[in-house]
């Protein structure tokens, strides 16, 4: 039988990965594949993840919570996670983030990110208050780091697809191949980063349409659109990872993205104070340094 494994990686969202959980449980079926969920404790938060595993057990699923590593981050968090699950036999690792809600299909439809070929990485779908439904894509301006929708003008040299980070499908091939996510990335760009090592590998992306998605959005980051409400956490480590997304992929145009940031800094000076501007231009030049 198939195995579906679920990386969920926890900071402080307890709460959050417990609804979650719930959401996964209500969406499995006797005849579905089998399910492993792995909860990596990015906090310390154990005594109240145990109960939300036990949960998952009573449901059928199987689920542990890995802890004691401290707060590694977005991407090896999700590496910890994914270990354990392969070790399972997990067929295709889901990472989703605490945040989310499994809100539309049945497990058994992650699966069919498989129908793409052994090696392949899948998006799930999302309905907004309009009632259209669009698969979970975000796209990057390959010049300036600014992520935003893809449009029907994204494709070419100025801007990259990729799948959002807080749901992902890969399969077990593509994952080993791909050595999971690079860990230089403590918060952010992960995603953008796996999408261009995918291409230059010929890892196809797929759509899950089988599979819908809510995802609420910066439960534990304070990632906001709002730059107001974002948090200081938010605003450095965007920064951080953008520069070493450009060194790491286009380093011709790592000082238009580093200009690019020095005036982002000053729009958050203006809207947002200084707090918000200084820990934009400490993000950049902790990036330039990783």
């Amino acid at each position: 039988m198939s195995t579906v494994g679920i990386a969920i990686v926890n900071y402080l969202s307890a709460d959050d990965t417990a609804a979650l959980v719930r959401s996964i449980a209500a969406h499995t079926s006797p005849t579905g594949p089998q399910v492993a969920i792995a909860i990596v404790d990015n906090s310390d938060q154990r005594q109240r993840l145990e109960p939300i595993a036990e949960v998952a057990r009573g449901h059928g699923l199987s689920a542990r919570v890995i802890h004691g590593h401290g707060n590694v981050g977005y991407a090896a968090g999700n590496n910890i996670g994914a270990r354990w699950l392969l070790e399972q036999g997990a067929d295709v690792v889901w990472v989703l983030n605490p945040d989310t809600r499994i809100t539309g299909g049945d497990l058994s439809a992650a699966l069919e990110v498989c129908r793409a070929g052994d090696f392949a990485i899948g998006a799930t779908t999302s309905t907004d208050a309009a009632g259209v439904t669009r698969p979970e894509l975000g796209a990057l301006d390959l010049w300036t780091g600014q992520s935003g929708q893809p449009s029907a003008d994204s494709a070419g040299s100025r801007r990259l697809t990729y799948v959002a980070g807080h749901s992902i499908l890969i399969t077990r091939p593509a994952f080993e191949k791909l050595n999971g996510f690079t860990e230089d990335f403590f918060l952010f760009y992960e995603e953008a980063d796996l999408a261009v090592r995918s291409e230059r590998l010929g890892i196809p992306v797929t759509v899950v349409s089988g599979l819908e998605v809510e995802h609420a959005g910066g439960g534990a980051t304070g990632a906001s659109r709002d730059m107001k409400a974002k948090s200081l956490i938010t605003y450095f480590h965007a920064s951080r990872s953008c520069m070493i997304f450009f060194r790491r992929h286009y380093g011709r145009r790592l000082p238009v993205a580093a200009f690019a940031r020095l005036l982002y800094a000053g729009k958050a000076l203006l809207v947002a104070g200084p707090g918000a501007a200084s820990a934009v231009v400490r993000g950049t030049v902790a990036g330039l340094r990783a």
